[in-house]
């Protein structure tokens, strides 16, 4: 059963993660919530309440509420800290089945935050991670929740996308910018699962961009990353008209174009049928009484 953390010795994280993080975490608990955060946001964190008991104001930003809740929590200024504000993201369950085999992994949420901390241990930014917390009962996961800094002035490459440039210089650069990227965060391990364009995001101005990776809750880390898995990141990007020349950026001289853009292809085939087959699976789920 898998235990939950009470101290730094406890984490699933090695030191070389911890020593990618510009503070050193601090333990806290009160009752079955335990954690561990920044030292100037331990306390805050800690005392926090639930984060769907939070009143939500006008200025209030909430980017998803079913069924992770995801929002912004403003820090007082008597904290004197370099943020003003977090992102939280309190995890939900899918299904019931998820919840049943809680005891036997880590949580949600410190799979997001060690996966966070691997990233930055390999120079690939990703917003840093500045608590996560979660409670037990019995081992089964009743509430777990991870804390970043929130990166403002940005838009994913969703949106980018969308906005339509027709600059070729300026797609060119992020394109390259994205290939190199993902082909980085491959080759530190990392298969993310869930690699939409909407789950990255870029700042800064032509020449000086940069990406966040985000959504790390379902990312396994590996000790190699073979193409195939690879193919299955790259085949949920849709980059659209500009898809074959995002696989021959991220291919460069090291994997073979077409083999790439074939896995790419079954792949993308097979979530097609997925998608139009989901009603009826769902229908199948609740018969045998597992729907979520």
């Amino acid at each position: 059963m898998a235990r939950p953390f009470i101290d730094i010795d406890d984490w699933h994280i090695n030191n070389r993660h911890r020593e990618a993080l510009p503070y050193v975490p601090q333990p806290f608990r009160r009752g079955r919530l335990r954690g561990a955060a920044h030292p100037a946001l331990a306390d805050f964190l800690r005392d926090l309440p639930r984060i769907d008991t939070l009143p939500v104001t006008p200025d209030t930003v909430v980017y998803l509420q079913h069924p992770n809740l995801v929002r912004e929590v403003v820090l007082p200024a008597s904290l004197e800290v370099p943020w003003t504000h977090l992102v939280v993201k309190r995890f939900g369950w899918r299904g019931r089945q998820h919840y049943a085999f809680s005891p036997l992994k880590r949580s949600r949420a410190m799979k997001a935050y060690s996966t966070a901390c691997h990233l930055l241990s390999h120079q690939l930014d990703t917003p840093l991670p500045l608590g996560v917390f979660e409670e037990r009962h019995r081992g089964f996961v009743k509430y777990n929740v991870l804390a970043t800094e929130a990166i403002t002035d940005y838009v994913t490459l969703r949106q980018y996308r969308e906005s339509l440039p027709d600059d070729p210089e300026e797609i060119e650069e992020v394109l390259q910018l994205a290939a190199d990227y993902t082909r980085r965060v491959h080759d530190s391990g990392i298969w993310h699962r869930d690699m939409v364009l909407s789950n990255v995001l870029m700042t800064g101005l032509p020449g000086q961009r940069r990406l966040y990776l985000i959504d790390l809750n379902r990312a396994y880390r590996l000790p190699g990353m073979p193409v195939w898995l690879r193919a299955f990141d790259i085949a949920r990007m849709d980059w659209l008209a500009w898809h074959r020349r995002f696989v021959v950026l991220y291919c460069a001289d090291r994997y073979p174009v077409a083999l790439m853009q074939a896995i790419v292809g079954g792949y993308s085939y097979w979530r097609w049928l997925r998608q139009w087959t989901r009603p009826v699976r769902r229908w199948l789920k609740r018969a045998v009484g597992i729907a979520s």
